[in-house]
């Protein structure tokens, strides 16, 4: 792996909307210190980047959907298991404090908000060149929350736990609860019951609708 203090910051972009990585690659690109040297839209194609490509960093999405590698948390325990000396800097758009946490929990370099990327992106990139872990202000803000965060929604607020949201989103995927049991391995009773739970908390009588929330909470 390429010494991160060393210029050109080699940079690995993964992100499944193509838009958002040429406006990430944009604002990377201001700075003549860093390189941007592969990107990927999935986890399958993330892995055959950092197999194929030297880097000094990634910067990832916190979630990818696929058909066999879609928990969030997963794919990033993956790459730090198999490229431990990587900083990874996840971009999210999450607001749930306990799934921030999990995400931090995984040794991380950095926690970046998609909504905060022009103002904050240079900083971190900054912070990680000198081997500092950055978080933006915006997460450290939703970090000094409960567990039990609260999210907007138009009739009020709904707190989910970091587990539950983790299995609205990959029910929200298609995946079924006897997938999901399988792919987390938990018992599908266990899964049934936070689903249940979850979608009782948010009036969600069925995944469609869940799906639909998820999106217009940036969460899928």
């Amino acid at each position: 792996m390429t010494d991160p203090l060393i210029a050109p910051l080699r940079i690995v972009l993964a992100d499944d909307h193509p838009i958002f990585r040429i406006g990430l690659r944009a604002v990377l690109e201001r700075d003549p210190s860093v390189r941007v040297v592969a990107e990927a839209a999935s986890p399958q194609e993330l892995t055959r980047c950092l197999e194929a490509t030297e880097c000094g960093l990634l910067i990832t999405d916190f979630m990818m959907p696929s058909e066999d590698q879609s928990d969030g948390l997963r794919l990033i325990g993956y790459v730090r298991r198999h490229w431990p000396n990587l900083p990874v800097l996840v971009v999210t758009m999450l607001t749930n404090p306990g799934l921030l946490r999990e995400i931090l929990n995984l040794g991380v370099a950095g926690l970046l908000g998609k909504t905060s990327l022009v103002d904050e992106l240079p900083a971190a990139i900054a912070s990680l060149k000198r081997n500092k872990p950055f978080m933006a202000q915006s997460i450290k803000s939703l970090l000094s929350l409960p567990d039990h965060a609260s999210m907007s929604l138009s009739t009020g607020h709904v707190d989910l736990s970091a587990r539950e949201l983790e299995i609205t989103r990959l029910l929200a995927q298609g995946l079924s609860v006897n997938d999901i049991a399988a792919q987390l391995n938990r018992s599908k009773q266990t899964i049934s019951a936070q689903k249940i739970s979850a979608m009782r908390k948010l009036g969600i009588g069925n995944d469609a609708a869940l799906y639909i929330y998820l999106q217009s909470q940036g969460l899928k």
